[in-house]
């Protein structure tokens, strides 16, 4: 597996492969803000922000997009 296999869904972004967003686009990890995707060293979408889903190969990693999108519907 490579970085062609990380596909990033955002409510801006539809499930796009991180080789295949424009140049800029970072992915980081860390205990505090666990998930985040960047452009230009600023946040765009984020685990506990405002919705993102993560998956490798189809194998998904991080899903806070369906919780946001779940809330926004007014399920709980």
């Amino acid at each position: 597996m490579s970085y062609h296999d990380l596909y990033i869904t955002t409510a801006d972004i539809p499930r796009t492969s991180i080789f295949n967003l424009r140049y800029g686009y970072e992915i980081s990890c860390n205990r505090v803000g666990g998930w985040c995707l960047w452009l230009d060293n600023k946040p765009v979408a984020s685990e506990y922000g405002n919705g993102l889903r993560l998956d490798v190969a189809g194998h998904v990693i991080c899903d806070s997009l369906t919780r946001i999108t779940s809330s926004d519907d007014g399920e709980h």
